[in-house]
């Protein structure tokens, strides 16, 4: 079972290019310390806002929610950031 999110957010305290990157890149650490990929697949150029894509394998539907659910809590705690978009897809291969 496979996890993909596609996430727009917006970033209020950047007040620049390299604000930015600095918060996307501790995000993007966080998330890969729990096995989670994580791409900035578009909006590069914009400091304010962000598009990202993560993707997380499970071995059950169950397993799957439950680090979704584990995922979005860490990423709506997270204060620098907030959410604006936020779209996932389940699927088995």
């Amino acid at each position: 079972m496979f996890c993909n999110v596609r996430l727009e957010v917006e970033l209020p305290y950047s007040s620049s290019l390299k604000d930015k990157r600095q918060t996307v890149r501790s995000i993007k650490d966080r998330l890969r310390r729990r096995n989670v990929s994580i791409v900035e697949s578009d909006r590069q150029d914009s400091w304010q806002r962000a598009v990202m894509e993560l993707t997380f394998a499970a071995i059950s539907a169950g397993a799957a929610e439950e680090k979704r659910n584990e995922v979005r809590a860490m990423l709506l705690g997270y204060p620098e950031m907030v959410i604006s978009t936020w779209q996932e897809d389940f699927s088995n291969l």
